[in-house]
């Protein structure tokens, strides 16, 4: 597909809109876990969607094609990211203090013990797609088709880890902000990496799904 300024130029400030106002829901309005929940729903997905239908971008073209062949793959790669974050977590907990982090976490978030397990799967299955959808068939897969492939990698990265330094605010001391900052532009990459061959967030996906539960199980010990 030819580049086409405009259509590029729509995606991006799209894509800035929607993180401003996610970033001040999640620092300032601070609503309840299921009302946040709804409204990135409707940010994420229901937003891009309108978009697309009202400036006639394609979003959706062979959005559902699925590399079956690569899924068993894909499933032992995400179990091994799975080990490799917990067994980061082993390495350091003896330096951090991760009893601190969760418990200041839980707060900014409003969860505790009784509503854990369904923020869990929520945070795993849901919000992990939409955040795939978003950040990496919108701001990456499709604005790709628009302008230079790198401008898309760095635009999707970097605004994949923006978001979630302001949706975590101060509950990380700086170091620990500043490495999960550097952390979430590289995994931003390598999303976009491995969504990049087939053009579909299926590999990215099942990743940060087993990303997510292997952060959800710490959460779950300090909890």
């Amino acid at each position: 597909m030819a580049m086409n300024k405009e259509k590029a130029s729509g995606i991006i400030v799209l894509v800035i809109i929607c993180c401003v106002f996610m970033a001040l829901i999640e620092t300032i309005i601070e609503p309840a876990y299921v009302v946040k929940s709804a409204l990135t729903v409707a940010v994420f997905l229901l937003l891009p969607l309108v978009y697309a239908k009202i400036t006639h971008t394609k979003l959706l073209d062979e959005f559902f094609k699925i590399d079956k062949r690569g899924m068993m793959k894909l499933f032992v790669l995400g179990s091994f990211i799975y080990a490799v974050i917990l067994g980061a977590y082993t390495l350091t907990k003896n330096f951090f203090d991760y009893a601190s982090l969760v418990q200041s976490l839980s707060a900014d978030q409003k969860v505790n013990s009784g509503s854990f397990i369904g923020v869990a799967l929520y945070i795993s299955f849901c919000n992990s797609f939409l955040e795939e959808f978003f950040f990496r068939f919108v701001a990456f897969i499709r604005l790709s088709k628009y302008t230079a492939r790198k401008i898309a990698y760095i635009f999707s990265s970097g605004m994949f880890a923006v978001y979630h330094i302001a949706m975590i605010g101060m509950s990380f001391p700086p170091l620990m902000l500043l490495l999960a900052l550097i952390g979430l532009a590289i995994g931003g990459l390598l999303f976009d990496y491995v969504d990049s061959k087939n053009e579909n967030i299926y590999h990215s996906w099942v990743i940060h799904m087993f990303a997510d539960f292997a952060i959800m199980t710490i959460w779950y010990l300090y909890i």
